[in-house]
């Protein structure tokens, strides 16, 4: 009777350990801080097509979209030697199909000699939201990576199930789950070397039932198709470089402006400028852990010591 007991108090425990490692299926976490404790934390935004010829001079523009139609935010980690990152991308083409999404290439930047583009606030925006992650499975940098609305991880060319395509396709359809509705407005204008950047996310509302709500607006500077006939994975023509990441501050929380100068492009005149919204929750009681604690483990092995242990023979 008591082995019985004891092994249905293990299973009610370990219950909630196996349903917070059901998404394990398909995807990784992809935050983490920097004790390698899990971040509950992603990324929302959206583009737009910016032409730095036909839009010089132009007056300000504003832009504005709702936090329930932005587009699944696809961040790629990825570099112009690496022949695993074509075979990848090619999968995550197929699984986004005609979804709608916004994707950014991340390229190989420090101590890298072979990849041209890419740049240090490129790399820093990585490591400080994937980096800890990326860290857990070899480097805090490592092509190919690719992470889904700022919350699945996905590393290297090996699938966590079946296939690449249904990792990728699961995890492109779940969406963000971001805790957040409204809009979030910015504007643009142009001179001949500038740009002006407005923000404002004063109407979008925090609905997180536990914890503190953080949010970091961030501009993302991408040119759409890139030639360059060196790579050694023969792509040749490499799309959504990641130009520039800038983090944009402001003495207010909900609104703000920044002077930017004019990127360089690459070539041809195919700059999408992206607002993206990092957001965080802060728990009162600290970070979550995918992991049962210390008192778990080893209530868990009282328990299964009670199940074998025989008790005194009676004579």
């Amino acid at each position: 009777m008591r082995s019985v007991l004891a092994i249905l108090m293990v299973a009610i425990i370990l219950i909630p350990v196996q349903v917070s490692g059901a998404t394990g299926l398909f995807w990784d976490h992809a935050r983490y801080d920097s004790d390698g404790i899990p971040i509950e934390g992603g990324v929302v935004g959206y583009g737009i097509d910016w032409n730095l010829t036909s839009n010089n001079g132009s007056s300000e523009l504003e832009f504005i979209s709702d936090v329930e139609s932005m587009p699944t935010i696809v961040e790629v980690y990825t570099a112009t030697w690496c022949v695993n990152c074509v075979s990848t991308q090619n999968t995550l083409n197929d699984a986004i199909a005609d979804s709608d999404t916004e994707i950014i290439h991340y390229h190989s930047y420090w101590y890298d000699s072979l990849d041209p583009f890419g740049n240090n606030s490129t790399e820093e925006r990585w490591e400080s939201k994937y980096g800890h992650a990326s860290a857990l499975r070899y480097t805090p940098r490592d092509a190919p990576t690719k992470v889904v609305d700022g919350e699945r991880f996905h590393w290297g060319k090996v699938p966590k199930s079946d296939s690449l395509l249904d990792d990728y396709s699961a995890s492109v359809s779940r969406g963000s789950t971001a805790p957040l509705s409204g809009s979030l407005t910015f504007t643009i204008s142009q001179t001949q070397y500038s740009l002006m950047v407005g923000w404002n996310i004063s109407s979008i509302s925090n609905h997180a039932t536990t914890g503190d709500l953080s949010i970091e607006p961030w501009l993302l500077l991408v040119e759409e198709s890139s030639y360059y006939p060196d790579g050694l994975n023969n792509l040749q023509n490499y799309e959504h470089v990641l130009l520039d990441a800038i983090p944009l501050e402001s003495e207010s929380e909900n609104h703000g402006t920044s002077n930017l100068s004019l990127p360089t492009l690459w070539d041809g005149d195919d700059l999408r400028i992206i607002m993206l919204l990092d957001w965080s929750i802060i728990s009162m009681e600290g970070p979550a852990t995918l992991l049962p604690a210390p008192g778990v483990i080893v209530t868990l092995s009282s328990l299964f010591a009670m199940a074998v242990v025989r008790p005194p023979r009676m004579h």
